[in-house]
């Protein structure tokens, strides 16, 4: 338990430090925010001493398995935590569970929102939503990786944290692979910034707060309108542009930018799906939104047809028109799209692209036996033998994850939810996506829900975020043996 403190410890004084950055903001634009970060940082400070008190004679390079597991749920939940904190000490939010709310959905970069007047709020406040997001993009457990060595668990802190049924070793140290996924990380932000501040004339504050959320793919935005309060091309492409870079695997990078070479990239069954499914859903919302008269030409039938499929695909959530008000039938491609989700090691959630190929091919096999009973077939990935144990694991999240949205869904309607309200905010807070459809539409905020409909909420998201098994097997009996 000792290294299990010693880690919160860390983490918690991780996310602190980083209240110096709307700190400095707000100190910069003299706005009324200044108080309320001050008082977090004291109260996250007095949180990190007290785990380090608790951590006294730990060591992280002798962590097991089971206190990773331990360490990396409840690192989620303390920061979580205190990533809440200023939106109650600024009175952003009326009580500590709408606190609570934000600071989880910001976090697990969700994106849902109980902020209906974001424009009442000090821009600090505004800064320090996308920027926790930007924080919880990557996680905050890569971060202590990078800087902090973990021998023994280290891969499985690892895995617990990165999305996707395989994690590949970029480099021969867990350390190394962490540390080149945050500098490809912070270099597709930067990248994003300059972009849209030279390129699209927007000032540091909506081009990095813009980024934050889009790179994460978390889906807050400083305005209520989202990315269409902008309403220039110019940043709509860039945006669906990161939006597909953020969403695609991140160690894609080091096979272009290291090794020099696109053939692994070109061969790749994920990302060919990942493209695939970017492109048919696209083309099908453009053609629906043009033939029903909703847009006057194809040019922007198109724009907002793509858009909208890479934001639901990388589930970011960012919008640029109400699409409440399209077809049911566009609204039922973005569920499907809510659940498949980006890449592995990406910063989306869902299911993963890599899952469904895996589960695809092996139903695919499946076939190929019945007709040649005495062949032996591996489904394969990358012209290798797929192994028994990851189809296995896939195949159990598929179960757990569709699992868990029907016990959210049920729990939805036990509170009075319409059928499309409950079954659209399920999928979007578990698959990490944030506005739904009907009363948690684009347009809407999750702020008039009832308090034990957003416990459900929060706990959907951290499921979603944490890919369900590393948070439920903190309840399982065999982990407390």
């Amino acid at each position: 338990m000792s290294r299990t403190c010693r880690f919160l410890s860390i983490s918690s004084a991780s996310i602190t430090a980083a209240f110096l950055v709307p700190i400095l903001w707000s100190i910069f634009e003299g706005d009324a925010g200044l108080l309320s970060f001050v008082a977090s940082l004291a109260v996250g400070a007095s949180l990190s001493v007290l785990f380090a008190f608790l951590g006294i004679g730990g060591s992280l390079r002798g962590m097991t398995i089971r206190e990773a597991i331990l360490s990396v749920g409840f690192s989620w939940m303390v920061t979580s935590a205190i990533v809440a904190l200023p939106y109650l000490f600024s009175g952003a939010t009326p009580g500590y569970l709408d606190a609570l709310f934000e600071g989880v959905s910001g976090f697990t970069t969700t994106g849902a929102t109980v902020i209906p007047d974001l424009g009442a709020l000090p821009r600090s406040i505004l800064f320090w939503r996308s920027f926790s997001q930007w924080l919880g993009g990557i996680g905050i457990v890569v971060l202590t990786l990078v800087f902090f060595p973990v021998s023994g668990a280290g891969m499985q802190l690892f895995k617990a944290e990165v999305s996707g049924p395989v994690h590949e070793r970029l480099t021969p140290r867990i350390r190394e692979t962490a540390t080149f996924l945050w500098k490809t990380y912070v270099t597709l932000t930067v990248l994003q910034i300059c972009l849209l501040m030279f390129g699209g004339g927007l000032d540091f504050f909506d081009a990095s707060t813009l980024s934050f959320s889009t790179v994460a793919t978390g889906g807050f935005s400083p305005y209520r309108d989202s990315v269409g309060h902008f309403a220039s091309g110019y940043v709509k492409w860039v945006t669906a542009l990161f939006l597909f870079l953020a969403a695609s695997n991140l160690t894609f990078y080091h096979v272009l930018f290291v090794r020099r070479t696109i053939k692994p990239l070109r061969e790749n069954p994920e990302f060919r799906f990942f493209v695939f499914l970017l492109f048919l859903f696209g083309l099908l919302s453009t053609a629906i939104l043009f033939a029903k008269g909703y847009y006057a030409d194809l040019r922007t039938s198109a724009m907002e047809g793509f858009f909208h499929t890479v934001s639901m695909l990388s589930t970011c959530g960012f919008f640029t028109s109400d699409y409440n008000l399209w077809p049911s039938s566009i609204r039922h491609l973005m569920l499907v799209l809510m659940f498949v989700g980006g890449c592995a090691i990406s910063t989306a959630g869902g299911i993963t692209c890599i899952r469904v190929v895996i589960v695809l091919r092996h139903i695919r096999e499946e076939f190929t036996r019945i007709l040649h009973p005495r062949a032996i077939i591996p489904a394969r990935f990358s012209g290798q033998a797929i192994d028994p144990s990851v189809v296995s694991s896939c195949f159990a999240f598929l179960i757990a994850y569709m699992g868990i949205f029907l016990l959210g869904f049920v729990a939805l309607a036990l509170f009075g939810q319409d059928l499309t309200t409950a079954m659209s905010s399920a999928a979007a807070t578990l698959g990490n996506v944030g506005p739904g459809f009907g009363m948690v539409g684009p347009m809407e905020s999750y702020a008039s829900q009832p308090a034990g409909i957003k416990i459900v909420y929060m706990l959907l998201m951290l499921c979603g975020r944490l890919e369900i098994f590393p948070l439920l097997v903190l309840f399982t009996r065999e982990f407390r043996r």
